[in-house]
C-alpha cells in the first residue's frame, strides 16, 4: 500500500525523485509531493512495526525447532530488530524533511534526504543478517519449506548490496533511487515476508485441523 501511495508522487515526473548526486532537488520534490510522501512514510512505518510483531512469532517458531543454544533464531531476532530500527530512523529523517517550514530549515532538506536514504539502506543491509539466520535454521531443522530457505538466501544477497550505497551517488547502487541500492532489497523483503507469512498460516491451520480430527470422537 505504501508503494502504491509512493507511485502517486510521480518519482519519474517533474520534479522526479532525485538520486544522491542530485539531492539539491529534494526540496522541490518534497514541496510538490508532500502529502503523498507523508502518507507513504506513515504506511511504511506502520508496516515495519507490524513486521516486528511477525518477527516475534517467527522467532518463537524457529527457536522451538532449533536445538540449544539456538544461535540461528537469535540471529534472526537481532537482524530483524536492528534492521527495523535503522529503517524507522530513516523514515523519521524523511518525515523531518517534510516538516521544514522555514527557509533556514529548507536548506537542510537535501542533507536530511541523503541521511534518510542511507539509514534506510543500512537497515536493508542488516536485514541480510535476518535472512541468513532464517535460511540457516530452515536448512538445519526443516521447520519451514526449503524453498523459503533458498529465497531467504537470495533476499540476503540483495539486501547485502545496500551496504555498498555509501560509495555511489548515482546508478544502480545509490541509496535513494538505485535498483540495487533501494528497490530490489525492498521488494525481496516484502515478497519473502508475504510468502513466509502465508506458508506459516497455512501450516498452522493444517496442524489445527489435524489436532481437531484426532481429538474428535469417531462416529459409529
Amino acid at each position: 500500500m505504501a508503494f502504491l501511495v509512493f507511485l502517486t508522487t510521480s518519482p519519474t515526473g517533474s520534479p522526479g525523485l532525485p538520486d544522491v548526486a542530485d539531492a539539491r532537488f529534494a526540496p522541490a520534490y518534497f514541496a510538490e509531493n508532500l502529502d503523498a510522501i507523508r502518507i507513504s512514510t506513515l504506511l511504511t512505518a506502520v508496516g515495519t512495526t507490524v513486521f516486528l510483531w511477525f518477527l516475534a512469532h517467527l522467532w518463537a517458531v524457529l527457536r522451538a525447532a532449533e536445538p540449544a543454544p539456538a544461535q540461528g533464531s537469535v540471529t534472526v531476532l537481532v537482524g530483524g530488530v536492528a534492521g527495523s530500527v535503522l529503517v524507522l530512523a530513516g523514515l523519521a529523517l524523511a518525515a523531518t524533511s517534510g516538516l521544514s517550514t522555514t527557509t533556514d530549515q529548507a536548506l537542510n532538506v537535501s542533507t536530511l534526504y541523503v541521511a534518510a536514504a542511507l539509514l534506510t539502506a543500512f537497515g536493508g543491509g542488516v536485514y541480510a543478517v535476518f535472512f541468513l539466520g532464517v535460511a540457516k535454521v530452515i536448512f538445519r531443522t526443516g521447520v519451514m519449506a526449503k524453498w523459503l530457505g533458498w529465497l531467504a538466501v537470495v533476499a540476503a544477497l540483495l539486501c547485502a548490496c545496500a551496504f555498498m550505497t555509501p560509495f555511489f551517488t548515482a546508478n544502480v547502487l545509490n541509496a535513494a533511487t538505485g535498483v540495487l541500492g533501494r528497490w530490489c532489497w525492498t521488494a525481496a523483503v516484502v515478497v519473502w515476508l508475504f510468502l513466509a507469512g502465508g506458508a506459516m498460516a497455512f501450516g498452522e491451520r493444517r496442524q489445527t485441523r489435524a489436532a481437531s480430527a484426532v481429538d474428535s470422537p469417531e462416529v459409529a
